[in-house]
């Protein structure tokens, strides 16, 4: 099924749920994306409710310690999600 095809299916009905926004970085290549990660769930009166699970987490698993996400540039398992502050302080010193 095409993305298009899914955004038709949930466009005329109520949503609910939540996307967050991620910056991905690779540590071999240096290569950065951006994903979603979330739920939306989409509801009409009369007909099945449509979920879109968009993304896996990145954390890395405490028993084996492996990572769900790769790079789709070199395939390294090395990939760690970028934050920014919400806001910079003029103040701030940059070494």
């Amino acid at each position: 099924m095409e993305i298009t095809e899914v955004i038709r299916e949930i466009e005329n009905r109520k949503k609910t749920g939540e996307l967050m926004k991620r910056r991905v970085t690779c540590i071999h290549c240096g290569k950065t994306w951006i994903e979603f990660v979330g739920v939306v769930i989409a509801q009409k009166e009369g007909y099945e409710d449509v979920y879109l699970r968009i993304g896996t987490e990145s954390e890395n698993c405490f028993a084996c310690r492996w990572r769900p996400v790769q790079c789709e540039n070199c395939n390294a398992h090395d990939v760690y999600e970028i934050t920014f502050p919400k806001k910079i302080h003029e103040e701030t010193i940059l070494s």
